[in-house]
C-alpha cells in the first residue's frame, strides 16, 4: 500500500514533503485524502514508477488564515530544503501562501488553474461586511494577476460574467471544459519558465468525485486530467503542487479515495519527469 500514507518518510531525507493545511476547524478534507493513500497501491504502471519508491514526508496539519503566512513558511522551508512541496488545502485560497513562497525565488513563476471556477471578482451578493475578498474562495485567483504571474485555466465551465470579461482583456489562455484539446496545448500555451499547479478536484466530473466544494456538470474526464498533468510535468519545472477542494459529506470516503490516486499519479509525475526515477514495482503483497 501506499507508503507515504502509511509510513512516511522523515523530513530530514525527503524529497517531496506533503502539507495539510485547514482553514478554521476543518481538518477532516485534507486528513481524509491522506488516510485515503492506505488503500492504495502506489505503483502506476503507466509511467512505470513506484511511488513507494520516493522519499515522501508528511507535515503535521497547519491550521492557517489569510494571507496564509503559515502555508508560505511551510513551503518556504521545504524549498530550502530541496523538497518538492504539495499543499493539501481544506480552501484552495490557501494556495496563495505556497505561491508567495515560490514566487520569491521564482520571480517568472507561472500557475496552471484547474478548476470548474474562475475564482475572480466575487458578485456583490457574496461579500459579507469586513471581509477581505482578495483571499476568499471566490476571487483568490485575481491576486496572481495583481503580480503579473501568467495564468493558464484548465477546465473552467462557471463563473461570472464580469471575471469572463476580465479574463478577456487579460487575454488568458483558457481550456473550456467543453471544448476539444490536446494537452500539448496547455504545455505550448505556458511559458518556459518554473509552475506551480493549483488543482481543484472540482475540475473533474462529479461523477467521479461527488464530495467537492461547489461541483459543476460537464467536468474533465479522468484520463484527459492525468495525460495533461503528465504533459505539462514532462515539459515544464514544476516547482510546487496545491491539491484540494474535497468537501466534507456522506460521500467523503469515496472522493478522498480518488483524490488520494490522483495525488499518486501526481507524485509519479514528478518523479519521473523532475527526480528522473525510473522505478521498477516492489515485491509486496497486493
Amino acid at each position: 500500500m501506499a507508503r507515504w500514507s502509511l509510513h512516511p518518510s522523515s523530513q530530514s531525507n525527503a524529497r517531496i514533503v506533503l502539507i495539510p493545511t485547514a482553514f478554521g476547524n476543518d481538518t477532516q478534507a485534507p486528513m481524509a485524502i491522506l488516510n485515503a493513500g492506505s488503500d492504495l497501491c502506489a505503483f502506476e504502471p503507466r509511467l512505470g514508477i513506484d511511488v513507494d519508491s520516493l522519499a515522501v514526508a508528511q507535515l503535521s496539519g497547519l491550521v492557517d488564515e489569510p494571507p496564509y503566512s503559515m502555508c508560505e513558511a511551510a513551503v518556504t522551508q521545504a524549498w530550502r530544503r530541496q523538497q518538492w512541496p504539495v499543499l493539501l488545502p481544506s480552501v484552495l485560497s490557501a494556495s496563495w501562501g505556497a505561491i508567495r513562497a515560490l514566487w520569491k525565488h521564482h520571480p517568472n513563476l507561472s500557475v496552471v488553474h484547474c478548476s470548474a471556477h474562475a475564482n475572480l471578482m466575487p458578485s456583490p451578493e457574496m461579500t459579507q461586511p469586513d471581509q477581505d475578498m482578495g483571499y476568499g474562495s471566490a476571487a483568490w485567483v485575481e491576486l496572481l494577476y495583481q503580480h503579473k504571474m501568467p495564468v493558464v485555466h484548465v477546465g473552467l465551465r462557471s463563473g461570472s460574467a464580469r471575471a469572463y470579461e476580465w479574463l478577456k482583456n487579460h487575454h488568458s489562455p483558457i481550456f473550456w471544459a467543453q471544448d476539444s484539446w490536446e494537452p500539448q496545448q496547455v504545455v505550448e500555451a505556458l511559458p518556459d519558465q518554473p509552475v506551480f499547479w493549483v488543482l481543484d478536484c472540482n475540475v473533474l466530473d462529479p461523477s467521479l468525485v461527488e464530495a467537492v466544494h461547489h461541483p459543476e456538470p460537464g467536468g474533465l474526464s479522468w484520463f484527459q486530467l492525468l495525460q495533461t498533468c503528465e504533459a505539462v510535468f514532462a515539459a515544464r519545472n514544476v516547482v510546487g503542487l496545491s491539491l484540494g477542494g474535497v468537501a466534507v459529506g456522506s460521500s467523503t470516503r469515496q472522493t478522498a479515495r480518488a483524490v488520494a490516486r490522483l495525488l499518486n499519479w501526481l507524485l509519479a509525475c514528478h518523479g519521473c519527469h523532475s527526480l528522473g526515477a525510473t522505478t521498477q514495482p516492489q515485491t509486496a503483497s497486493a
